[in-house]
């Protein structure tokens, strides 16, 4: 016997050690948390439409230091 849990996709629970390091404490399927990372690089695409950058500037372990927290920061 036991229990045969089938989840639809996106349904998927977290683990608890995958819940442990996120900021927003509800997100408790990989479907919320695909859809709250993709919202936030939706943020951070249009950061950097809006912005004129040099190629000197984005090829620094800074720049991309910047736009990874612009786009997972808030999760």
């Amino acid at each position: 016997m036991g229990l045969n849990l089938d989840y639809s996709e996106g349904q998927t629970p977290l683990d608890e050690e995958e819940k442990e390091g996120l900021r927003l404490k509800t997100i408790s399927t990989k479907g919320e948390l695909d859809e709250f990372e993709q919202q936030n690089i939706e943020e951070a695409i249009q950061w950097v439409i809006g912005k004129r950058f040099q190629a000197k500037d984005v090829f620094t372990k800074r720049f991309i230091c910047n736009l990874h927290k612009r786009m997972y920061s808030s999760i």
